[in-house]
């Protein structure tokens, strides 16, 4: 019985796999995973791009924003709740993550202190998986399935000046009219707020609207993607992101805003 059961769970989960393509959804997770679990679950809900806060401590690479009281700590690593689901699934999709996807698929990170450091430790945790990786190093140019990003230009200049990054950049409001090149920079993320004041009940302000939809078209003809970040968990929030033809919203609420992008077409 319990081999029956465990059988039709896998049958399940395989075809929410392949139903992943056409149930992409819009959204990057900015929840802290746990486990390679979550990731798992995210990719069946459609949500293929994520945003993780990493410390370094005591050699390793860990999912958190704070370090924690004691050595004895359950924490994450990087690896466990992120890189290694990952490669598990491109290993297992003859070399694709999602199969059949032709997004892009970020893994945004939040080097919380020592980003040096950080940055040393993700080279050495990064090698097993590097087939799976877009990067350029020293001239040498990787097209993979996943592109590892960070948001703080001084972290990544910092990092710069010890040897050159396998790191993307992401973009902030202030970056849309320096067209940076879309390799170094592939994403732009906006914070909600600064578009509109508009609290995601009844109809968004047209005006608003209007900006919006423009600036999503700004960035697209720079060969980039969009994020707008900290919305409202609102339906309404999700129609906004589709009819503005923005790529992604940024959301620790993931699971919850993935459902009104069911109709999405």
């Amino acid at each position: 019985m319990k081999k029956t059961l465990l059988f039709g769970v896998l049958i399940v989960f395989t075809i929410q796999l392949s139903f992943s393509q056409k149930n992409a959804k819009p959204i990057i997770s900015s929840h802290n995973f746990s486990s390679q679990t979550e990731l798992w679950e995210s990719i069946g809900n459609g949500i293929f791009n994520y945003q993780a806060d990493v410390m370094y401590i005591y050699g390793k690479l860990y999912v958190t924003p704070l370090m924690p009281d004691s050595a004895k700590h359950k924490l994450p690593t990087l690896t466990e709740a992120y890189l290694y689901p990952l490669y598990n699934q491109f290993k297992k999709n003859n070399s694709e993550i999602i199969p059949g996807y032709s997004g892009d698929i970020f893994l945004i990170l939040n080097f919380m202190a020592q980003p040096t450091q950080i940055y040393k430790q993700l080279a050495v945790e990064m090698r097993p998986f590097s087939d799976m990786l877009t990067y350029k190093v020293d001239g040498t140019e990787h097209q993979g399935k996943l592109r590892i990003l960070i948001k703080d230009k001084a972290q990544l200049e910092k990092i710069n000046n010890i040897k050159p990054s396998f790191l993307g950049l992401v973009g902030n409001l202030s970056d849309i009219d320096k067209n940076m090149d879309s390799n170094q920079m592939p994403l732009i993320e906006v914070d909600f707020n600064e578009l509109t004041a508009w609290k995601g009940t009844g109809n968004i302000p047209f005006e608003d609207f209007t900006k919006i939809k423009a600036l999503v078209g700004k960035v697209h003809a720079q060969n980039k993607k969009i994020s707008i970040a900290n919305c409202p968990s609102y339906k309404t929030v999700a129609d906004l992101i589709q009819t503005s033809k923005a790529d992604f919203m940024t959301t620790s609420e993931a699971a919850r805003m993935a459902g009104f992008f069911e109709t999405a077409k």
